[in-house]
């Protein structure tokens, strides 16, 4: 199977000539995580809606709103059903975003990851 450079090999379906790269599912990963207010405020971008407009449609203070678009607040159950009801992005689409964000954001962290390797350590001998 042909490879360029150091990336994983292609596969080449010559039924239809072209070229696949095929990568392990955790292999694309951000190399930071990326918030779910970053896109919802795509969202709101692409809707020509203002951040204000949009708080008080959903009854929440534009500060925490603003929270919430700037990664500083999490989008909660709450929160992601006012969104959905507003956007009709069902709100298990954000909550979703919210929770792979957290556990990039886990991953990331040395104490954690010190902590969880120490545990798969400790049941490879099991």
């Amino acid at each position: 199977m042909p490879s360029i450079g150091n990336k994983q090999p292609l596969q080449i379906n010559t039924n239809m000539e072209t070229a696949k790269r095929i990568y392990r599912p955790d292999g694309l990963q951000p190399s930071e995580p990326i918030h779910p207010g970053e896109m919802l405020k795509d969202e709101l971008q692409a809707r020509g809606m203002s951040q204000k407009k949009f708080a008080a449609i959903i009854g929440m203070p534009y500060t925490a709103f603003n929270e919430i678009i700037n990664g500083k607040r999490p989008i909660t159950t709450d929160t992601a059903l006012r969104i959905e009801a507003a956007t009709g992005i069902a709100a298990n689409i954000w909550r979703g975003l919210q929770s792979d964000y957290d556990i990039m954001a886990a991953r990331r962290n040395n104490k954690l990851t010190a902590i969880l390797d120490n545990i798969r350590k400790a049941v490879a001998v099991l």
